[in-house]
């Protein structure tokens, strides 16, 4: 494995080759294999802190450790032939060429802009930005994703707008896109590029929702903000990617992220490679892995909305909705009648105020899915009167089961629990 063990995405792309070499047996010895040949178990070896480093030494790596198979991140040609070289089953896990002779398990960058578009729609959000590097493929897809999402919003807002409402409009900056020093900013020193961020937030119109690529690019965000005495999250939320824990709570604000599904993509590697190392066939293509979910954290912690009857009745789902919440009961709180906040609620966020409860128990749902707690205990924690309600709404929004969720995205936990060998 030649992975940058340093960041989170690596990480967690690690535990779900553990996993899936577990799962799978592999590495168990002594087993019959095709036509009673003996199957060697598997054996690991990382190549650490890939970022800039020789291929030189890595083709004597390659020569040393002699790999059977490979799974790695290729940043560019040149690495591309050292593997090409090694006449190995090579697996890539980033998209950092437009194109690749390996078969290559990728997330899927744009559905995680999208994801993070949402969660910033759902805040009312009406003023966005996008900080990161549109020239590299996958950041490029991340805030192509983001736009296109917000656009659509809008779009299918405008469309359903009451005669004689003014549309409501939004804005939105890419400073990769908008600064034509922006290369030479990202790749300068870090000083310089604090500045850079600080007089591009300090730029945008407030209350402004800011989207960074990566968690280094936000936390760094939350930095220029705080130096610009501009309010995170209240002038400035600001969303990460990759979850690196350490540095999202070291942030200040702690800076809220999303958890890429780097797991099913180890996990997927594992599968892809072992049918390379038996047949030499891969498969032509292979999905791209859609994101787990947005950890929030105080960064991104807040309602941009400018109507206080609406603002006040999502706070109220918000700390209600899964004690079982009915739209009745939310008006009992709200001086409104009920045609007048549906109205207003599509208005701000494009939904009525019994979707966005709806949404609420379900995003609660995901997140206790990722728990060892039962199913029953699950419906019930998060609002859902009965586990056959909870199922029958899940698969109607996500296309799954909980129990496929639970199966894909379920408790890290579960690897570290399985027997390494037969005997265990």
């Amino acid at each position: 494995m030649v992975l940058p063990t340093e960041y989170a995405y690596a990480r967690g792309v690690m535990r779900g080759i553990i996993a899936a070499t577990r799962e799978r047996n592999l590495y168990a010895s002594g087993l019959p294999g095709k036509r009673g040949v003996e199957r060697l178990p598997w054996l690991f070896n990382v190549y650490r802190g890939i970022y800039g480093h020789s291929s030189r030494y890595l083709t004597k790596w390659f020569g040393d450790w002699n790999p059977d198979g490979i799974i790695c991140q290729i940043y560019d040609d040149r690495l591309a032939r050292v593997y090409r070289e090694t006449r190995r089953p090579v697996v890539e896990l980033f998209e950092s060429r437009s194109k690749s002779e390996f078969p290559r398990i990728l997330p899927d960058d744009v559905a995680t802009g999208e994801m993070a578009a949402r969660h910033f729609l759902e805040r009312g959000f009406r003023h966005f930005g996008f900080f990161g590097a549109t020239w590299m493929l996958w950041s490029g897809e991340r805030g192509a994703g983001f736009r296109q999402e917000i656009e659509r919003t809008f779009n299918e807002r405008a469309k359903n707008a009451k005669d004689g409402e003014p549309p409501r409009e939004f804005s939105f900056s890419n400073y990769g896109a908008i600064d034509q020093s922006a290369p030479s900013v990202l790749r300068g020193s870090h000083e310089r590029r604090r500045a850079a961020m600080g007089d591009w937030l300090a730029s945008l119109p407030k209350p402004v929702a800011v989207f960074a690529a990566n968690d280094l690019w936000g936390s760094e965000l939350v930095q220029a903000a705080r130096e610009r005495s501009l309010r995170v999250p209240d002038d400035v939320a600001i969303l990460g990617v990759d979850n690196e824990e350490l540095l999202c709570e070291l942030s200040h604000p702690p800076l809220s992220s999303i958890r890429m599904g780097t797991e099913q993509i180890g996990r997927k590697a594992v599968e892809v490679l072992e049918m390379l190392m038996r047949s030499k066939r891969a498969p032509a293509t292979v999905p791209r892995v859609a994101p787990v979910e947005i950890v929030t954290r105080q960064s991104t912690d807040v309602l941009a909305v400018e109507d206080s009857d609406v603002a006040a009745a999502l706070r109220h789902i918000r700390l209600r909705a899964v004690e079982g919440l009915s739209v009745k009961q939310l008006l009992a709180e709200i001086p409104v009648n009920r045609r007048t906040l549906e109205r207003r609620f599509i208005g701000v966020l494009g939904h009525t105020p019994l979707q966005e409860i709806h949404r609420v128990r379900l995003e609660r749902a995901k997140v206790l899915l990722q728990t060892e707690l039962p199913i029953y205990d699950v419906a019930q924690r998060s609002g859902f009167a009965t586990p056959e309600y909870l199922a029958t709404s899940f698969l109607r929004s996500t296309g799954m089961t909980p129990t496929t969720y639970r199966r894909q995205f379920g408790p890290r936990s579960r690897w570290e629990q399985l027997p390494t060998t037969l005997t265990d």
